[in-house]
């Protein structure tokens, strides 16, 4: 008898870990996520996703306890991981100084006027890297791209700031770029909210941005140009130089504080942006009386039209059909709207007058 009431707790217990309902007066009822599944370490982004956990009301706290391990391990393990990541970043840019494994970096096969080595990077053949020429100590950490060598790069731009990692681009106008904005085949979604962006997303060798609080903090260290570069479908290029380019900080709201002189033949559509405060879809800070980022899919400097330039907006694949109501990736002067999206976006950074 004793055993099967044994049984009969076993059962319930394992009832209790593995249901996908929960009746709560007769409706569905949904724990919180434990984590948020966006984890951020050093400019590289972990997608985490763990499933919503529904419990039985006639559970007996007993049957939970497992939970509450199993969580901690989990936590554990993600702490782990971060860990690991960094490690391998670190071997990563020794790597890149010694020259690297053979075949690194590969060619996304964009035009010449506006491709990108990207490094892509295989696991493996870094941890058998390790321990080979180059795995030393780094040298100093420098504060930007400028007389760096292009792809991945572990920057430090104060010395009271933890170090992070860009991609820096030297194939375009002198080198010296650090890469805020690639966008070229829809691949990382951008229609998302306000913690995403004040982190960064993506991966910094394919699509990604890389985070309002970096490109404040590296604006904020020296004199910034900004350049965006485009392409339309008829496959045409453009591009907007900016003299100077500056960004408030959290508490301003990342308002576009600076925008110098502009040069190129992509239209100064910026402008119309400059002193806006940035918005998301869950944080509405716009001069409009809709919330801009909600009606567009999209987050940018908004004012008090929605309806102007955004190279964050939805991308539009090859056999798509037209993004429409202003909702696709424009430039006011370019690429205008309501129809359509530009298929490459590509916005970076340098010091003013290659200063360091």
């Amino acid at each position: 008898m004793s055993q099967m009431l044994q049984l009969d707790a076993l059962v319930m217990a394992m009832a209790c870990l593995t249901t996908t309902q929960t009746d709560l007066g007769g409706g569905l009822g949904m724990v919180p996520p434990i984590l948020d599944n966006s984890v951020s370490h050093r400019g590289f982004y972990i997608d985490l996703s763990l499933s919503y956990l529904y419990l039985q009301t006639s559970c007996p706290i007993s049957a939970l306890s497992g939970l509450t391990t199993r969580l901690q391990a989990l936590t554990n393990d993600i702490a782990s991981v971060k860990e690991q990541i960094g490690g391998l970043q670190e071997q990563l840019v020794d790597l890149r100084r010694s020259g690297g494994p053979a075949g690194y970096p590969v060619s996304l096969g964009l035009p010449n006027a506006i491709g990108s080595r990207l490094l892509d990077v295989d696991v493996s053949q870094l941890l058998a890297a390790q321990g080979g020429p180059g795995a030393g100590g780094d040298p100093k950490t420098p504060s930007n791209c400028l007389k760096q060598q292009g792809g991945v790069v572990r920057i430090q731009t104060r010395a009271n700031v933890e170090p992070f990692f860009v991609f820096c681009e030297n194939n375009v106008s002198g080198g010296g770029w650090t890469m805020v904005v690639n966008r070229y085949d829809g691949s990382e979604d951008f229609n998302r909210k306000w913690a995403d962006y004040k982190i960064g997303f993506g991966s910094i060798t394919t699509e990604f941005f890389i985070g309002l609080d970096k490109l404040h903090q590296i604006l904020s260290s020296d004199n910034y140009e900004l350049l965006v570069q485009l392409q339309n479908r008829k496959q045409e290029l453009r591009y907007a130089l900016y003299d100077r380019f500056g960004i408030g900080s959290e508490s301003e709201q990342y308002h576009l504080s600076v925008l110098g002189k502009y040069k190129g033949d992509a239209a100064d559509a910026l402008r119309q942006h400059e002193g806006k405060k940035f918005s998301t879809q869950d944080r509405d800070n716009d001069e409009s009386e809709a919330n801009c980022a909600a009606a567009q899919s999209a987050a940018f400097w908004y004012g008090s039209s929605c309806n102007l330039s955004n190279p964050f907006g939805l991308y539009q694949r090859l056999l798509d059909r037209d993004k429409d109501e202003y909702k696709g990736i424009l430039w006011r002067g370019f690429l205008d709207g309501p129809k359509g999206s530009l298929k490459i976006v590509r916005m970076m950074v340098r010091p003013r007058n290659g200063t360091s």
